[in-house]
């Protein structure tokens, strides 16, 4: 789903959630399936990546809290619609790269020069049921980006930004993003108000948050029409 306005609405936790896409998903056992992954249309509200300036996902107070406290709190009905999914935690030594480039380097399994992709012993994955979105997934929301940087302090016409208004993820705030950024064991990546991606110290800034997570494979679209008056509804 690309663009400023796609029909990607759907209900979950009897909210409105929207759908980054289908993608062909890991559960963690090496078993891969279609699942529809979905992100928060709204932020849950600003916090920490993490309280001990670790940027190592696995761990991270973030973390535990989405897959604890916030994880409980859904309704059962969604609850019983989530289960594990194979995140990948690679992210980038440069935010001049485009979200292309970072779709690769999430992935990468290690580096190939010293902190290029991992810092240090980070891992290059977790399998968990609730996380952010990827740098990618923010990227590849917007419409004919693929060539921009990510960031570049000489202007906005330079980098992703020039694609605000055809982006819609874009919420004109800070809010984190999966990727570390590789260079240093303690900032991630997040969106900037202005739209560009850069990254930042995990403890030292409370960034917006939106949950993202993969639906099992047997969820299916039961109605709607995926606008924001008439959202998709789901069922198993």
């Amino acid at each position: 789903y690309r663009g400023a306005s796609p029909k990607n609405y759907v209900t979950f936790n009897n909210e409105v959630w929207r759908i980054i896409g289908v993608f062909p998903t890991d559960d963690g056992t090496g078993k891969i399936e279609n699942r529809i992954k979905i992100i928060r249309n709204e932020s849950i509200g600003k916090k920490y990546m993490n309280s001990n300036y670790s940027n190592n996902w696995v761990g991270s107070t973030l973390n535990i809290y989405l897959n604890g406290t916030y994880l409980t709190n859904l309704t059962s009905t969604s609850q019983n619609m989530i289960s594990n999914a194979k995140y990948y935690l690679g992210g980038h030594s440069s935010y001049s790269v485009t979200f292309v480039d970072m779709y690769q380097y999430e992935r990468k399994t290690q580096n190939t020069t010293s902190n290029e992709f991992y810092y240090g012993t980070n891992p290059n994955s977790w399998v968990g049921n609730i996380a952010v979105m990827y740098v990618s997934d923010y990227g590849y929301a917007s419409d004919n980006c693929e060539t921009k940087a990510l960031y570049d302090s000489s202007g906005l016409n330079q980098d992703i930004r020039e694609c605000n208004t055809t982006n819609w993820l874009y919420k004109r705030t800070y809010e984190w993003l999966l990727a570390h950024y590789a260079k240093t064991s303690f900032s991630a990546s997040y969106v900037t108000s202005d739209g560009n991606v850069t990254g930042y110290d995990v403890s030292d800034i409370q960034n917006a948050v939106r949950p993202v997570l993969y639906l099992k494979s047997a969820v299916k679209i039961t109605g709607g029409s995926g606008t924001s008056t008439n959202p998709y509804t789901l069922g198993l």
